[in-house]
């Protein structure tokens, strides 16, 4: 009898188990279990199989969302693991990644969207879309990160007969896992941006409104029906929160877990070599970003053009962050990880959607400076070194410094570096806010860039649109921080 009822006696430890991993950090794994049970489902309608009836309206579009958010995470995570691989075998491979990555991560990826429509369904063509962007952006700051695995570590692995592949697995991607987290923190607001705004995008120029939230909203939009706009929104927030307390937050502890170097100064995009001519390269910038935006104004957007849409999001992403980030750099670092984590959540709320919603009239001109503003804050108070911020203003205030002496030697010298960082990491968010600000504006909803007729515009477009982003991050905001960061180095 013994022997017969014997796996009855590990039914309770086994439910135990299941209990703890269900609940463990406030209920992740059931967050995980629902995240892959409704993204098998998503991939498996969009693949095209129809065996089983589709759920209701709203839920049914969930899933569709959920399922084009898991194939862009996979495809991602692939791809990641295949160039990270290629890097890992040759320093020259490495160079080159870097190079092609720095390039390829400029593209606005909205502008790809007509290319992806002509020879993709709408499902692949939004996932492909984000899976793009995601890649590249991550790929290339893991490898410009730079952290070099220490030659010990090589030495042990080459004693221990340790071949290619598990010297990757073990030695080269939990190095790199750190960053990795890091760069898909700081693409989070673009990736649900390409996902929402994409689903947006495509429905404005299909017969029928694609499957999704994005095409949802946009029906319940053309409606009028507020209630169903409501809901909709909540169900946004929800599948973003989910996915963040069901799969960024493990990330983020995995990322401590293996964080195994010096990870203070990683993510500090700056030239070994200072000795370039910082003017020269603004002055180069600042004319291809004025011939860009004339091109651009002229040929597809009209007023107000994208050089005035910057120079509006500079003016009062820096105003408020140069005033919020100088009265905030005394404080202790509890309250400003509290304002990080506040602030990544900012930056991930689709806010064009919102403004979509709103009973009240939000100028178009003010929605991509208020979207980044999130993002903005997140860079802002990831890269400000809080010791020794802390020390200077403390001493300011011991000193007993006149205001205006305060902010002007203490403050502005500590918030300078870290404020054009910010913006430098925001600026492929607010590309994509700007062209999707375009398209969402009511005299310019008639665009037929997406059509298929269109692909000379598109590609003419595509290029002006590169070009406009690396004059502005290359050409103006990069000399700037290194010329700031030279001058106020602490």
């Amino acid at each position: 009898m013994k022997r017969r009822n014997w796996p009855l006696a590990y039914l309770p430890r086994l439910e135990n188990r299941c209990l703890r991993w269900f609940m463990a950090y406030h209920g992740r794994g059931l967050s995980c279990c629902f995240l892959v049970v409704g993204a098998l489902y998503g991939l498996y309608r969009g693949c095209g199989f129809t065996f089983f009836p589709p759920l209701s309206s709203p839920w049914e579009d969930v899933f569709w969302t959920l399922g084009k958010v898991a194939a862009a995470l996979l495809l991602a995570a692939l791809g990641h693991c295949v160039l990270l691989s290629m890097a890992a075998c040759s320093a020259d491979v490495r160079h080159v990644l870097i190079r092609i990555t720095a390039f390829l991560a400029e593209i606005p990826s909205f502008c790809l969207l007509g290319f992806c429509c002509a020879v993709l369904s709408p499902f692949w063509s939004v996932a492909g879309l984000a899976f793009f962007s995601l890649l590249t952006r991550s790929v290339h700051a893991t490898l410009k990160a730079g952290n070099r695995i220490p030659s010990s570590f090589l030495k042990t692995a080459r004693a221990l007969r340790l071949g290619r592949w598990q010297s990757f697995w073990r030695l080269h991607v939990p190095f790199a896992f750190p960053e990795l987290v890091r760069a898909v923190l700081r693409d989070l607001p673009g990736f649900w941006l390409q996902i929402l705004g994409g689903e947006l995008i495509i429905s404005l120029f299909l017969s029928q409104s694609a499957p999704g939230l994005g095409g949802a909203f946009l029906s319940a939009l053309k409606g009028g029906e507020t209630g169903v706009r409501l809901i909709i929104l909540f169900l946004m927030l929800g599948l973003i929160l989910l996915v963040q307390h069901g799969l960024i937050g493990p990330l983020r502890g995995y990322g401590r877990h293996y964080a195994v170097c010096d990870l203070t100064q990683l993510g500090k995009d700056r030239r070994d070599d200072r000795t370039f001519s910082w003017r020269k390269h603004c002055v180069a910038g600042i004319l291809g970003t004025v011939l860009t935006s004339i091109l651009l104004s002229y040929g597809f957007w009209g007023n107000p053009d994208p050089l005035s849409l910057l120079v509006i999001t500079v003016c009062m992403i820096g105003g408020f962050w140069g005033f919020a980030g100088g009265l905030l750099l005394g404080a202790s670092d509890g309250v400003k990880k509290l304002g990080r984590q506040y602030c990544l959540i900012g930056g991930v709320v689709p806010l064009f959607l919102f403004c979509l919603a709103s009973p009240f009239p939000i100028p178009t001109v003010f929605m991509p400076a208020l979207a980044v503003t999130g993002l903005s804050g997140w860079t802002f108070f990831q890269y400000d070194s809080a010791s020794s911020g802390r020390q200077f203003v403390m001493m300011g205030k011991y000193l007993r410094l006149p205001l205006l002496s305060s902010w002007k030697d203490v403050r502005f010298p500590l918030l300078c570096p870290a404020l054009l960082q910010a913006s430098v990491v925001s600026l492929p968010f607010f590309w994509d806010n700007v062209y999707l600000a375009a398209f969402l504006e009511k005299g310019t909803l008639h665009l037929p860039i997406l059509r298929a007729h269109a692909y000379g515009m598109q590609a003419v477009l595509l290029c002006l649109m590169t070009l406009l982003a690396i004059s502005v991050r290359w050409g103006i905001f990069l000399p700037l921080q290194e010329r700031m960061a030279h001058r106020y180095r602490i």
